[in-house]
């Protein structure tokens, strides 16, 4: 009997759901169960997932979210450790069996994520982006001194790539289904909060999403969900109240990042005003990236300013 519970929220991703599937069925160390949710898909979405028969447990819902869809599969999993894979991403064979061994290796660990690679357009990205070299210092990966530092430097969690103890739920609930962009990202800093995280610098989860939105046209679909953008008072409601003080610097780079993504989303899904205040309450903790950048001089430049920046930012998106 497998240890870990796999959970994949679907929505709209018969294309890429089954190779989803079957990376989670494939696995060297069988898993527990692998939870399938349909988040109410329009497409043949659930005829893929039905066709895996019992080797998954086959879920539906309205459409909700990812957030909802996996809190739907985190409620009835039954093991010991808990995964988390998109339906447009894959793991390696090992992934589970690495991952369960670290756990076991380290006790005082809540969770671990693994080094990945994100398949791009323009070139794949790694992450963490010196994973090669932790991987010859530390090959049997590493518990970090301050997971909320270690995150604001080298951003390197991506939802496939985490591992975490089931027994967490009990302290921290399941995700904020009110958070549809960036609830993944609340969520680490949630596991974060109740004890040490650790690193196997493998590249074990691979990212396909930029290739299935450019097959699917998923960036249309990703509109929708920019018009529900969070503020950061409701992405960061949860996690304040649990931070120790060390962790507070680290924190504040991380929601930067956070701040940055909401206010393209924003700027993206129409809404003006929510945009400029997360650059003027959070831009300097923002990183300084293209989309900052050209938000940050039509803001000197009103409405005029504006509605140029949104028109390159749409342009970018679309060229990405």
């Amino acid at each position: 009997m497998g240890r870990s519970s796999i959970i994949i929220p679907a929505y709209n991703s018969e294309t890429s759901v089954g190779v989803s599937i079957d990376s989670a069925l494939g696995q060297t160390r069988a898993p527990a169960e692998v939870i399938v949710v349909d988040d109410g898909s329009t497409d043949e979405t659930g005829k893929v997932i039905a066709s895996y028969g019992d080797k998954v447990v086959h879920l539906t819902q309205e459409n909700a979210g990812q957030g909802a869809a996996r809190n739907t599969g985190m409620a009835v999993a039954k093991g010991e450790f808990i995964a988390l894979l998109d339906a447009d991403d894959y793991w390696r064979p090992e992934f589970l069996e690495r991952m369960e061994d670290f756990l076991d290796a380290h006790p005082e660990a809540v969770a671990a994520s693994c080094a990945f690679k994100a398949e791009r357009k323009k070139g794949d990205y790694y992450g963490p982006v010196h994973h090669a070299q932790l991987k010859e210092a530390h090959p049997e990966g590493f518990v970090l001194d301050n997971f909320f530092d270690f995150w604001a430097d080298y951003d390197h969690v991506r939802t496939g790539t985490v591992l975490f103890r089931r027994s967490l739920l009990e302290e921290i609930g399941l995700q904020n289904p009110g958070l549809r962009i960036s609830q993944d990202l609340e969520y680490w800093a949630m596991i974060a909060s109740t004890g040490p995280w650790g690193v196997l610098p493998e590249v074990m989860w691979i990212g396909t999403s930029d290739a299935v939105a450019r097959k699917t046209g998923w960036r249309k679909k990703y509109a929708a969900r920019r018009k529900k953008a969070p503020t950061i008072p409701a992405w960061e409601r949860r996690v304040v109240p649990r931070l120790a003080p060390e962790h507070q610097s680290g924190f504040a780079r991380v929601r930067g990042r956070v701040a940055a993504g909401l206010m393209s989303a924003h700027a993206l899904g129409g809404s003006r005003a929510h945009a400029q205040d997360l650059l003027e309450t959070y831009g300097n903790d923002m990183p300084r990236g293209i989309s900052t950048r050209i938000l940050e001089v039509a803001n000197r430049f009103g409405a005029p300013g504006w509605a140029l920046a949104t028109s390159a930012l749409r342009l970018i998106d679309r060229l990405k």
